[in-house]
């Protein structure tokens, strides 16, 4: 039995033994086939464990007018990049104090000789330390970041930037300007495919001292890069717009677009609305390292593509031209003694459009500001009490007076509710008044006047005089319902389709009585049809309605953007696009078009037009405020009359009607002159023929 036992142990020995020979042999195989075999590729292998793409930032797109002449364009300057690769990178005391000691050493340069860095945290600069006002969204990601309460204080939240960053060695200076970029990096996500960028436009004088002292400076580059430029100044820099970092609570939405945190973004204006078009598409730079992090290649594997040129349909000549105008007219009228008319202006407007396409040939608004100072102006523009950075042409919706009366009147004429010899009723004193007056609601106390005495006119008459007593009748037989069908068609109460934004205004009626809880009374109706009761629209709109009659009925989009040129050279025009039309009579459009044509030579606009070296049409209009101020000052016109051009709305807020025509002589004089002498612009760089 105990020899059984032992041969049976023997045996289990030995195969115990060939086993293990058998799987070290299999070892040894392969380490002789990864070693001597294929050395080589696993080497390699080995050297090149990861790689990592980073972009590189494409030049933004330049923005021009119609001529081609540059509003928005790129320069070059220097900027100073964090990359990861080489940065101090770690949690301990060495690497957070080399981190610091870079980036103060870095702030202190910048500092001295007046330039500025990337920091947005949403606290005072110095002690004692305060969140800053209007930074609601950025406070509550720093609480959130530093797991703070919503009811931490700005010095508590310092405390916690000072001990995540180790910064108790620092004077209180330094702590803030230290933590202002560390958690701008933070918030950057910055990182080896995400390179950090410390300062945007830094002189040449602090570019080469950076280059010369590098070695103090591991990861910190300096290179050349594209910087936004606004050549244009104050001319259309509501229309053209900002441009902005990437904010952490813009981020999510916009990764899915493949936007990294460093890139910038159109804010406001064109910038934000061809943004699409304007970005342009990064690059790629494809970084290798090794198994032990260290870095062994660094290639360009896709070049950036920059954006496309946008064309605009603006005329910056013309532009200006109103801007000055607007601005001209203002300062006379607030130079008035106090009290008198006019001398509350508060704001104006300028809308010129291109009746065969609906381009936006000129929107000036007043008060303006300029886009190339518009960052260290920022503070003291939100703080103007004129509120320079509200778009009062796109966004201001006024009532808007006489101007609403051709409307009406080629309503009522298209559906034979009256005609070219109709006379509806007298605008002859009652009830004591000294001026016209409608009587056919006196009986229940509405009575309302005219501003003058015009007799039993008729629609053309009525017109040029601007009878109010007039249009109360035909307001009122036209109906409230007809008279916002037209008004719809018109534009008026109707986005008109521009690129960069704007008001809808108000059409006064029913609906949006019911909308306050209020009820819709037969003289509300009367008061629309002159323009006032609920009536808010726009400068835009009056301009798109000028238009409308312009075109017989036909009303085109508004638009900014005439074409679009690719890097390749493609160009891809915006081609017009009817937004809404209504068929009119040649008999009605006739008869309102001779209307408004005596406005201009025997009526309420013949002191500016009567001596024109062109034909137009056009009407006044002058509005109740309803903010206890002068009346608000309106003109809506048409260029030449027998063939329409430009189409054209002036409005002046709180200005008075007169100061409105004189402001739209001006710019019409301009565009006809221009066209007159010949004086359109080439593009910069061609020859005369």
């Amino acid at each position: 039995m105990q020899r059984t036992n032992h041969g049976i142990t023997k045996r289990r020995i030995i195969a115990l033994a060939a086993a293990i020979a058998l799987i070290f042999g299999g070892y040894s195989v392969r380490l002789f086939q990864i070693q001597i075999v294929d050395g080589d590729e696993y080497a390699d292998l080995a050297s090149r464990s990861a790689s990592t793409e980073v972009p590189i930032s494409a030049s933004r797109g330049e923005i021009l007018d119609r001529y081609m002449r540059p509003m928005a364009v790129n320069r070059t300057s220097f900027s100073v990049v964090f990359d990861c690769a080489f940065f101090p990178q770690g949690s301990g005391e060495e690497e957070q104090y080399q981190q610091n000691t870079i980036i103060l050493s870095l702030t202190n340069l910048l500092a001295q000789n007046g330039e500025e860095w990337s920091d947005t945290l949403p606290i005072t600069d110095t002690a004692p330390y305060e969140f800053e006002e209007g930074r609601e969204n950025s406070i509550a990601t720093l609480k959130s970041r530093l797991r703070m309460a919503e009811y931490a204080t700005a010095e508590q939240c310092m405390d916690a930037l000072a001990e995540r960053y180790m910064l108790a060695g620092y004077s209180e200076t330094e702590q803030r300007t230290i933590a202002g970029v560390r958690y701008e990096m933070e918030l950057r996500e910055f990182a080896l495919k995400n390179p950090f960028t410390f300062s945007s436009d830094i002189s040449e004088d602090t570019y080469n001292w950076i280059l010369e002292n590098s070695a103090r400076f591991p990861g910190v580059n300096v290179q050349t890069t594209p910087v936004r430029e606004y050549v244009s100044k104050d001319i259309a820099a509501h229309l053209i717009g900002t441009v902005g970092p990437i904010y952490a609570e813009e981020y999510e939405a916009l990764a899915e677009k493949g936007y990294q945190l460093n890139d910038i973004l159109g804010k406001s204006g064109i910038e934000a609305a061809l943004e699409d078009s304007l970005r342009g598409q990064n690059g790629v730079s494809t970084i290798r390292v090794d198994s032990t992090g260290t870095v062994v290649d660094k290639t360009v594997t896709a070049a950036p593509v920059p954006g496309d040129t946008v064309i605009l349909t603006l005329d910056s000549s013309l532009q200006k031209t109103a801007q000055d105008a607007l601005a001209k007219q203002i300062a006379e009228l607030r130079g008035q003694a106090e009290g008198t008319k006019g001398q509350d202006v508060r704001s104006g407007s300028v809308v010129m459009l291109d009746v065969k396409t609906g381009g936006v040939l000129v929107c000036a608004t007043w008060p303006n500001y300029d886009l190339s100072t518009y960052n260290a102006d920022y503070n003291e523009l939100i703080a103007d009490p004129d509120n320079p950075l509200f778009n009062r042409a796109l966004n201001g919706a006024f009532a808007i007076g006489s101007t609403m009366k051709p409307g009406v009147a080629l309503a009522a004429l298209n559906e034979g509710i009256i005609t070219a010899d109709s006379r509806p009723v007298s605008c002859t004193p009652a009830l004591g008044r000294r001026t016209g007056t409608y009587t056919y609601y006196a009986d229940s106390g509405y009575a309302p006047t005219c501003l003058g005495i015009h007799g039993r006119s008729n629609v053309v008459y009525a017109l040029q005089e601007s009878c109010n007593v007039f249009f109360y009748d035909v307001g009122r037989m036209l109906g409230i319902d007809k008279m916002n069908e037209y008004s719809t068609v018109y534009g008026l109460g109707q986005k008109t389709g521009i690129e960069v934004g704007e008001s809808q205004g108000i059409l006064a009626g029913p609906a949006y009585r019911q909308s306050l809880g209020l009820a819709w009374n037969p003289g509300d109706t009367c008061s629309a049809a002159i323009g006032q009761s609920d009536n808010a629209f726009t400068p835009i709109q009056l301009a798109a309605y000028a238009m409308t009659i312009a075109n017989n009925g036909v009303r085109y989009k508004t638009h900014l953007v005439q074409s679009i040129i690719s890097y390749d050279g493609t160009e891809t025009p915006v081609e017009p696009e009817v937004a809404a039309s209504v068929e009119l009579s040649q008999s009605a459009i006739d008869t309102v078009r001779q209307g408004m044509r005596q406005v201009m030579t025997d009526g309420t606009a013949s002191w500016a037009f009567r001596n024109a070296s062109y034909e137009a049409a056009g009407k006044t209009g002058t509005a109740e405020a309803g903010n206890g101020g002068s009346d608000h000052g309106t003109f809506i016109g048409y260029a030449p009359y027998d063939d329409p051009e430009v189409a054209i709305a002036v409005v002046l807020e709180n200005g008075t009607s007169h100061p409105a025509s004189g402001v739209a002589k001006e710019v019409l004089d301009a565009y006809f002159e221009s066209k007159t002498a010949g004086t359109a612009p080439l593009p910069e760089g061609e020859l005369l023929p």
